[in-house]
């Protein structure tokens, strides 16, 4: 039996990109103060910094980002795996439940039905040969 070391790489991306882009996160940047005023003393040493200058965007590391292009391309193709893949590597809990219903309420916010656990499950192992295929792709060009 020979390992698959380019499909646990693929994987290790994927729950890599599923920490960072993960569903529950979202509190953490939207609505909520992201430093306090001591945060920002700290960082400025000492001095208080000038008004806002404008728009900061929330920042991603460049692996899990390359992970969400690939994402994003998929969801122009197949809306229901890409959403099957955000339910099951950015949900939180359990990867047969929560994980599932993570999946359908995502498909539903999407106009589409609700699948089944054996689909999703499908749609999972589809989508991760899909983002394989496409990291193969890169791999190649470089």
């Amino acid at each position: 039996m020979q390992l698959d070391t380019f499909g646990e790489y693929v994987r290790s991306r994927l729950e890599h990109w599923g920490g960072e882009y993960a569903l529950h996160r979202d509190c953490e940047y939207l609505g909520f103060q992201s430093r306090n005023l001591l945060a920002v003393l700290i960082e400025h040493r000492g001095d208080m910094p000038g008004r806002a200058q404008g728009y900061k965007p929330l920042e991603t590391d460049l692996l899990a980002q390359q992970i969400e292009d690939i994402i994003t391309a998929v969801a122009r193709d197949n809306v229901a795996m890409a959403c099957a893949l955000r339910g099951y590597y950015c949900g939180r809990g359990r990867r047969k439940v929560e994980r599932f219903e993570t999946a359908n309420l995502l498909l539903a916010n999407c106009g589409q039905r609700p699948v089944s656990n054996r689909h999703y499950l499908n749609l999972v192992e589809l989508g991760f040969q899909r983002v394989r295929g496409w990291m193969e792709g890169i791999a190649q060009a470089a």
